[in-house]
């Protein structure tokens, strides 16, 4: 658990909450997931299985964005907040063209060979789906301003423009045009991490608060990693399809 000696300025504060959150990236050794992952390993099937688990993750999004607009009692962060509410939900709803985001990566499980309805009703792994489920519960569910920590920025925005590079350089199997999601996120996440940063600087106005805000993230990163310890040892090490594992949130089998 992260603690500060002393309540920080805002500025300070911001630039103590990218610190951590980079340090701890830089101080946990790359999952094996993210290394077969990052250097075109992959088969076909380890990426579907991937595809299947992100799933469960990305439609939580959403309902991430609603519960920090419906806890929220600050008229000025629920006016903020809206647009990207309204972005991540599917701006068809204001008579835009852009859909919800869950759909977008749903193009992205076609694009690697998968029925889309069979991605949108699979239950995920049990660990992914309690690794998700507590994160979500300590962290948007409980507060808005955590909610709000955990939200996709700048540092998002540069995770998807590698992820895409990857996507380009080893599985050019996989049209570039189901890979929306990523040039979306890309692009939109370096205006909403400004947006984070405004929130934060003013709201985040106590030691505790600071201190939450840090452990919220630091949290987010420690769920991801659960994740990928589930998708690596079902996929990889057990060798399991997406398929095996779609009906009723079945785990990995035990390893004797």
């Amino acid at each position: 658990m992260f603690t500060l000696d002393r309540k920080l300025g805002a500025d300070e504060f911001i630039d103590k909450f990218f610190e951590v959150n980079r340090l701890d990236h830089q101080n946990s050794p790359q999952h094996p997931w993210d290394e077969l992952f990052r250097n075109g390993k992959c088969t076909r099937e380890q990426l579907q299985g991937w595809g299947k688990e992100r799933y469960y993750f990305t439609k939580q999004v959403p309902v991430k964005e609603y519960s920090i607009l419906y806890n929220c009692p600050h008229v000025d962060v629920r006016r903020m907040w809206l647009p990207k509410a309204i972005e991540e939900e599917g701006e068809d709803l204001i008579g835009k063209s852009g859909k919800p985001h869950p759909e977008y990566w749903l193009d992205v499980c076609v694009g690697m060979g998968m029925n889309r309805d069979f991605v949108k009703h699979s239950e995920p792994l049990y660990g992914v789906k309690f690794a998700v489920d507590a994160f979500a519960n300590a962290a948007f569910k409980t507060s808005w301003l955590l909610g709000v920590a955990v939200s996709e920025g700048d540092d998002t925005a540069k995770a998807m423009t590698r992820d895409l590079d990857i996507f380009r350089k080893h599985y050019q199997w996989v049209a570039d045009d189901a890979l929306t999601f990523y040039k979306l996120h890309a692009d939109v996440d370096v205006e909403h991490g400004v947006i984070r940063k405004e929130i934060l600087k003013k709201y985040a106005d106590t030691k505790e608060l600071q201190e939450a805000c840090i452990n919220a993230q630091i949290m987010k990163n420690n769920m991801r990693r659960v994740m990928a310890d589930c998708i690596y040892m079902t996929y990889v090490v057990q060798g399991r399809r997406a398929e095996q594992t779609a009906n009723s949130g079945e785990s990995a089998a035990p390893l004797h």
